[in-house]
């Protein structure tokens, strides 16, 4: 993250670092959906937060992962929250959907009929 061009736009007081007391640390899960080349388009719109990023990254980069995270979830921790329980959510309704699809719903009349005929295993 940190280059010679950065170094100089933080001592220019173009762009700043963050102590590392200051800084609220976040594990986010390694999801798809909650990656920094979907939310850096994103977040680049914000001046506040692009403040702790170089004006410039070689093309086709994206900022640290670990980096990215600490940095939102220190300005924008309750969004970062919300993009988490969201893709958290998403996940576990497709898992949902799967077990819903391996259910067999059954009629009273069917219970019945199935369970007064002994069932024994051929294992």
């Amino acid at each position: 993250m940190m280059n010679k061009d950065f170094l100089k736009e933080v001592f220019a007081e173009e762009k700043a670092f963050l102590k590392l007391n200051e800084v609220k640390w976040r594990h986010v899960p390694l999801y798809d959906e909650l990656s920094v080349v979907r939310l850096w388009p994103m977040m680049k719109q914000d001046k506040s937060f692009m403040r702790y990023f170089p004006t410039k990254l070689p093309k086709g980069r994206v900022p640290d992962r670990e980096y990215f995270f600490n940095i939102l979830n220190t300005f924008q921790e309750p969004y970062l929250d919300q993009i988490i329980q969201h893709a958290n959510n998403q996940r576990m309704a497709v898992q949902g959907e799967a077990k819903a699809r391996e259910t067999i719903e059954i009629s009273d009349d069917w219970w019945e009929a199935l369970n007064a005929v002994p069932f024994v295993s051929c294992k």
